[in-house]
């Protein structure tokens, strides 16, 4: 089994330099591009680092550039397998499982990336000339961190065909893209902190998290041995050894798994194309309303309006500050979290704006918490982009990068809770809104408070829930460590995922106790 792999890779291998010339011409051109990219980025760390050859600098960014290849490694067959060789297609040979799996696992290097991983590799270990002492070790290094990508490759992206259907396949390009989006701030995080000044030492401290790691710690071990340390460089090669291991012992029960479980086939009559958002998502309740929702979101002017008038209260807000003698660092932190906050309080009264479909939900007998979170899928997909590509650019234009772990942690804290108030509140005191068809400029006369209240209120609560990530924030920005702001993004992030959980569930309840109360005032609202 592995000959006959091992000459199928081969052969796919060879398919690049087949069809017309002018593809062929382009795909050798961009594979010299891709090989030459490797050998810069095995030497970029010491064109970064600027100081002499072995010293601390160059191995922490050593460790650095190594974490960001073995993520990149796991994490984009997870979302991007489409053109990978996966068990089930080896479903009708007469071969054990243990046979695919291991032929799958022996040959998974003679793939495209798994050459310029490998290029990438000889590269580190030819223009590291302070380690000819241990050079053996370093060789030993450069292996595990060949053995980590390439079995996290595969594991990850046979794990992601296992659990993750055909249709929803969409979907989760679309959250790898944000993935993506999340990475690139990052990346540059990493490189303008490699350009500090002499004081500052979050690269040697980050590099020094990500030695105790499977995906830093080749490096580490091997720049350990070179200093004299064989003890902790031994160290160092457990834990990437162990996380290898680890890999392959599930490897091979996930191939078995593979194997044996057949996907359900799709509906011959389903429709397939021409449905928008919904041939995107999964056809489940929550994903069913989200879907709806992202068409009104594109298509009702209504929401585009609101869109459209979120951005200017952040810059009225900026030129007050700035009137008032705000420095500047921090008025630029400002506008994204303001803008967060809007977006997230957008839904407030969605139940109203969307009063034609509330029926069908109460009738088709959904759940509140379906309901709730396929509302939110909108805003989510908006504001994450918003939250990492807006911290990056804050944080730029303030002019110091230390600060972007606590920035983001803030911005996702202020989205998250946002977005829990207005679950709870647009189904516990929705109100009249422009009605669908109408002008967005329209609004209905109406007596009483309950505008105003519901507005007052929902905008208070998330205000009032935003508090202590923004403490945490402000605090981690003032100290300016490592620590400190490695922790206030955690916090802000897990508390909004907490209150976010929360706001749906509760809202859901309140959604479930007061659906034919929503449906009579909806009804009333039209």
């Amino acid at each position: 089994m592995v000959a006959r792999l091992f000459r199928l890779r081969l052969a796919l291998l060879g398919a690049a330099f087949r069809g017309r010339p002018a593809e062929v011409f382009r795909r050798i051109v961009l594979g010299v591009l891709a090989a030459a990219a490797a050998v810069g980025f095995a030497w970029l760390p010491e064109l970064v680092a600027g100081g002499p050859v072995g010293s601390p600098e160059l191995g922490a960014l050593d460790v650095l550039f190594a974490s960001t290849v073995i993520v990149a490694a796991w994490s984009v067959p997870l979302f991007a397998n489409r053109r990978r060789l996966e068990p089930r297609q080896f479903g009708r040979l007469p071969e054990r499982p243990a046979s695919v799996a291991t032929a799958l696992l022996l040959t998974a290097p003679l793939t495209w990336p798994g050459l310029w991983a490998v290029v990438w590799l000889i590269a580190v270990g030819s223009l590291r000339p302070e380690q000819s002492d241990s050079r053996w070790m370093l060789i030993a290094a450069l292996v595990l961190l060949l053995l980590l990508a390439v079995v996290g490759s595969v594991f990850w992206s046979a794990l992601s065909k296992l659990i993750v259907s055909r249709r929803a396949e969409g979907g989760l390009r679309v959250i790898g893209m944000l993935v993506l989006i999340a990475a690139l701030p990052v990346v540059v995080f990493v490189v303008a902190q490699a350009l500090r000044t002499p004081n500052n030492t979050m690269t040697a401290d980050a590099a020094e998290v990500l030695g105790w790691t499977p995906f830093g710690a080749p490096l580490a071990g091997a720049a350990l041995a070179a200093d004299g340390d064989l003890s902790g460089a031994l160290l160092r090669f457990g834990i990437a050894g162990a996380a290898i291991l680890l890999l392959v012992l599930l490897w091979y029960p996930l191939v078995k798994i593979s194997l044996e479980r057949v996907e359900k086939p799709e509906d011959a009559s389903a429709a397939r194309a021409g449905l928008g958002w919904f041939e995107r998502l999964s056809a489940r309740p929550a994903s069913a309303i989200g879907a709806r929702s992202l068409s009104y979101w594109t298509r009702d002017p209504r929401y585009r309006i609101a869109l459209l008038a979120i951005p200017l209260s952040p810059v009225v807000m900026v030129l007050a500050l700035l009137i008032a003698g705000v420095p500047p660092e921090i008025t630029t932190l400002v506008p994204v979290p303001v803008i967060l906050l809007l977006l997230g309080w957008a839904l407030h009264n969605d139940v109203a704006m969307d009063s034609t479909a509330v029926w069908l939900h109460v009738a088709s007998g959904t759940r509140g918490r379906d309901d709730r979170f396929g509302r939110l899928l909108p805003v989510l997909l908006l504001g994450l982009p918003i939250v990492l590509i807006g911290s990056s650019v804050s944080v730029t234009i303030a002019g110091d990068w230390r600060v972007l772990p606590a920035v983001l942690g803030l911005n996702i804290a202020v989205l998250l809770v946002a977005c829990a108030a207005s679950s709870v509140f647009s189904a516990a005191m929705p109100y009249p809104t422009t009605r669908p068809g109408d002008s967005p400029f329209a609004q209905p006369s109406v007596t009483g408070s309950g505008a105003g209240l519901a507005q007052t209120l929902s905008m208070f609560t998330a205000l009032l829930l935003a508090i202590p990530p923004v403490w945490v924030s402000a605090a981690a920005i003032v100290e300016l460590s490592f620590s400190a702001n490695v922790f206030a993004l955690l916090f802000g992030a897990g508390y909004g995922i907490v209150l976010l959980a929360l706001g749906v569930l509760v809202g859901g309840f309140v959604y479930d106790r007061r659906a034919p109360e929503l449906v009579a005032l909806t009804q009333t609202f039209d």
